[in-house]
């Protein structure tokens, strides 16, 4: 697999237009809100595509075609429990969310329980959101290795590079802008152009039913084990993801977060569904690959015309970029917020924290590429970042919104208790394990439920409090 000249100039020229960006976004970002939140102002019609972008990064676009490659449609179910999750976040909590003008998990958690179960909650997310940036640094670094032919370690070491620089620059700004423009050039890319050239290419559907075998058009063919897996890491995990809240903080209304994310959700069940038809056609096409996730960087060489190939593979890599530039300001945003703010200095003005929010961005992405150059897989690295935030995290969260009898020792306790039980249980099962995630679930609600029964009503003041920035309620009458 290789690049013709035109192509291998689009890519780069696309590279050097992000950091182009990220200058635009840093002449724009006056105020902490516009750093980290673009000024909560983006609208329904950029705010589905931009959020879009967050969800579908290499795990869903390229690894997405690699799963189809291997499995079939049921490859899709990643994707799937993504935009679900995503969609669930719109029907339950959005307007809440909205409505709390915050910037990080933890400080919801702060607001509805304390200041220890906020810090430890964001510690851990903020582990997992630059888990998340590493592995999708690693995935654009395979790409480019395969496209251009250059060592991995340096192509790892260029785009993480690009990604912090206009990261830093432009803060949410600069990721919104750059993630539009990602959204359009792959939807179009997926949808009017690879999928029916690839479609083509094996003479339509009928065509790909007569080359595969009947399990590949089972939506369990990937086995039911593991598409319970991906609920329980995607769907749930992604629900209180802070890259995923963190756009929710962006919207101008709390209407646009809600329909916004119900969008977003169905808009990935059928990209999802198309990466992984790529990969079935891309297997026809291309048996013997020895990396299914190169599948669709391969399809798109092969049947796009030159030129437009070249920015639909831009489109891809910057897919991948989408996330790892979400989740590198994520993480920085709850270290700075949750961290610095609260036990540093908690008396800063806004030019502080934003100048130290860009500091934790070049410091946690400087980490981040040392550690996608040394160990070039973070699989379960990331396996552990997942069932920590679900396991841990989920039920002090989701109950912060649906139950008034939570108390903040019910939620510290239950954080850190599950995050014994997580670690634990894959210590015992391994990394591979659904056991560590159901068993955290099951820890963290039994002991959020029975301590704070046992130490509530939680402080009528907080509560009332909370739920008057929330949903505007006067009183608890």
């Amino acid at each position: 697999m290789s690049l013709v000249g035109i192509d291998f100039g689009i890519i780069v020229l696309y590279m050097i237009g992000l950091l182009g960006v990220g200058y635009w976004g840093y002449r724009r970002s006056d105020t902490l809100d516009d750093y980290l939140v673009a000024g909560r102002d983006i609208p329904i019609w950029m705010y589905v595509p931009v959020m879009s972008a967050v969800i579908l990064g290499g795990a869903s676009t390229i690894g997405g075609g690699g799963l189809g490659y291997q499995h079939g449609v049921s490859g899709a179910w990643l994707v799937v429990w993504l935009g679900l999750g995503v969609a669930a976040i719109g029907f339950l909590i959005s307007t809440e969310l909205a409505n709390l003008k915050a910037y990080t998990l933890g400080e919801i958690l702060e607001r509805r329980f304390d200041t220890y179960s906020a810090t430890v909650g964001a510690v851990v997310a903020g582990i997992y959101a630059l888990t998340i940036a590493i592995t999708q640094v690693i995935s654009i670094g395979t790409v480019l290795t395969a496209l251009l032919g250059y060592e991995l370690n340096a192509m790892i070491l260029v785009s993480g590079i690009i990604v912090i620089g206009y990261t830093a620059l432009g803060g949410m700004f600069s990721v919104t802008i750059t993630d539009f423009v990602q959204w359009i050039i792959m939807t179009v890319g997926v949808f009017l152009f690879a999928l029916p050239l690839g479609l083509l290419e094996v003479g339509g559907i009928s065509g790909l039913t007569a080359e595969l075998d009947p399990s590949y058009f089972s939506p369990t063919g990937i086995g039911i084990e593991t598409v319970i897996s991906y609920f329980l890491l995607y769907f749930l995990g992604i629900m209180i993801g802070q890259d995923i809240w963190q756009r929710v903080f962006t919207a101008d209304s709390p209407e646009t977060a809600r329909i916004g994310n119900i969008a977003t959700g169905a808009y990935a069940v059928v990209y999802g569904i198309a990466t992984a038809v790529l990969g079935m056609i891309a297997l026809v096409l291309f048996p013997a690959l020895e990396n299914p996730d190169l599948a669709l960087p391969q399809l798109v060489l092969e049947t796009v015309p030159t030129g437009l190939s070249g920015l639909i593979l831009a489109g891809f890599i910057s897919a991948m970029m989408s996330t790892a530039d979400s989740a590198l300001l994520a993480s920085s945003t709850l270290f700075t917020n949750d961290v610095y703010k609260r036990f540093v200095n908690p008396d800063a003005s806004e030019q502080r924290y934003t100048w130290v929010s860009r500091v934790g961005i070049l410091v946690l992405g400087v980490g981040m590429i040392g550690v996608a150059i040394l160990i070039g897989d973070v699989v379960n690295a990331l396996t552990l970042a997942y069932n920590l935030l679900t396991g841990a995290i989920f039920v002090p969260l989701m109950a912060a919104f649906f139950w008034r009898g939570g108390t903040w020792q019910g939620a510290i306790t239950a954080i850190l208790g599950s995050s014994v039980v997580v670690v634990s249980t894959m210590a015992v099962h391994g990394f591979g394990s659904n056991r560590p995630i159901i068993y955290g679930l099951v820890a963290s609600l039994v002991l959020f439920v029975g301590v704070s029964l046992v130490t509530g009503p939680p402080p009528r003041e907080k509560l009332e409090a909370w739920l008057e920035s929330i949903s505007d309620e006067p009183s608890l009458e």
